[in-house]
């Protein structure tokens, strides 16, 4: 016959050994390799990926202010395809960077249809190596560049006078 003070005891040794197993594995985690906090932050976007849609319409407008003021010289060509694939990428990421911010509906259409419109033709002419000059309808695109402008500022405005409500 088996004493029941050794089973309570092997029983009791178990739930101690289980319950240390837990209360270990909860203070350890299931935590993944430490990768520099900047790197990890932002590896899976690009370097000159914006923060939000206001910083996005400031590069666009300095990408295409660069591009006027630019020569033909030869590092001015070597950047060209650079500056182009940016605007691209900048110019695709508008929509997702608007749905991130207040902006109303008909703000969000316009930037959403510009996106639409403008995306796959700058990213055919940057994968064509061209410079931004050379792009087909360049002032319509500068005119969609202030609209965006605006909205920006007008979006900026709203928030400051929050701000200062607050």
């Amino acid at each position: 016959m088996v004493d029941n003070s050794v089973l309570n005891k092997k029983l009791r040794k178990l739930l101690q050994a289980i319950s240390c197993l837990i209360v270990g594995l909860l203070c350890v985690g299931c935590k993944q390799p430490q990768v520099d906090g900047q790197q990890q932050e932002h590896e899976h976007f690009p370097a000159h990926w914006p923060h939000d849609i206001m910083r996005a319409s400031k590069r666009i407008v300095q990408l295409l202010e660069d591009s006027d003021s630019k020569s033909t010289g030869t590092s001015q060509r070597e950047s060209w395809p650079t500056a182009t694939a940016e605007l691209a990428d900048l110019v695709g990421w508008l929509p997702i960077l608007a749905a991130d911010s207040d902006l109303g509906r008909k703000d969000f259409a316009s930037i959403d249809s510009w996106s639409s419109q403008w995306t796959d033709l700058l990213r055919k002419h940057a994968s064509n190596s061209e410079a931004i000059q050379g792009l087909s309808n360049l002032e319509g695109f500068k005119e969609v560049a202030v609209q965006l402008g605006e909205i920006c500022q007008a979006e900026q405005a709203r928030i400051d006078r929050l701000t200062q409500d607050f």
